[in-house]
């Protein structure tokens, strides 16, 4: 990056001044009191427009499946099914999942507030690679709000038209994160295939973790000493000098 906003002076992209919110957006906005309606209006008046395969909250990223200085070198990467890779692609997998658990954001910030519409009332805090990807989700996961009550029956993640689009996104983001942190361009992450399964197959200390005696994940698992955070939820804000991940 040139450090100018939205790379402009290379010709990355360019700052717009103002977000559109349509009459519709802000009439059901304010019905539902919800800020992930007409996205990102509630936070921020202005965002990048990049151009070409560049990408990112300031432009300084390419589009998936783009690399290189000026993103003009395309490259697909291959996913396996997690029970076809071998010993060595396997914990290679899982040592880059707790790094990205381990290691804090370069890029983003997550910001607490007991108050989303009191800018005043924002403070931020670090958070890992792993742990800004799951709060992301976990936002797109809270309930809608109502006109006054919350709906727990649907909401934007699950139960609609956007559910295999919205989440494949989510793993490119995570996946490319964890690229850029490895420097492994070649990484992809595995599927896993259940179809024809009467049980969980993966469900193993190998993979993903078994269950001990009482129904917990056992002592032995990949993820046994994994924490997470709490009263967290991740919002993209690429006004900050970091991107900042909202907290509500």
């Amino acid at each position: 990056m040139d450090g100018s906003p939205c790379g402009s002076r290379s010709g990355r992209g360019q700052c717009r001044n103002g977000v559109v919110f349509t009459p519709l957006a802000a009439s059901r906005a304010r019905q539902f009191y919800d800020d992930r309606l007409d996205w990102p209006r509630f936070y921020y008046d202005r965002t990048c427009q990049c151009f070409g395969n560049y990408s990112g909250y300031n432009c300084g990223r390419c589009k998936y499946g783009y690399y290189g200085d000026k993103c003009d070198r395309k490259k697909t990467v291959v996913r396996k099914e997690i029970r076809q890779l071998s010993f060595l692609e396997r914990k290679r997998f899982f040592s880059y999942l707790a790094l990205a658990k381990t290691t804090k954001s370069s890029d983003f910030v997550i910001l607490s507030t007991g108050d989303r519409h009191h800018q005043d009332t924002y403070r931020f805090m670090d958070a890992s690679i792993y742990d800004i990807f799951a709060w992301i989700h976990y936002y797109s996961m809270k309930p809608i709000l109502l006109n006054g009550t919350f709906d727990f029956s649907r909401n934007y993640a699950h139960q609609g038209p956007a559910f295999p689009g919205w989440h494949r996104l989510g793993l490119v983001f995570l996946e490319t994160e964890i690229q850029r942190l490895t420097g492994d361009e070649d990484f992809a992450i595995p599927y896993y295939d259940w179809r024809g399964e009467k049980n969980c197959s993966i469900c193993t200390n190998e993979f993903i973790g078994a269950s001990n005696a009482q129904g917990f994940l056992d002592d032995d698992s990949h993820f046994a000493s994994w924490k997470v955070s709490s009263n967290l939820i991740a919002i993209l804000s690429p006004d900050a000098s970091r991107a900042a991940f909202t907290v509500l």
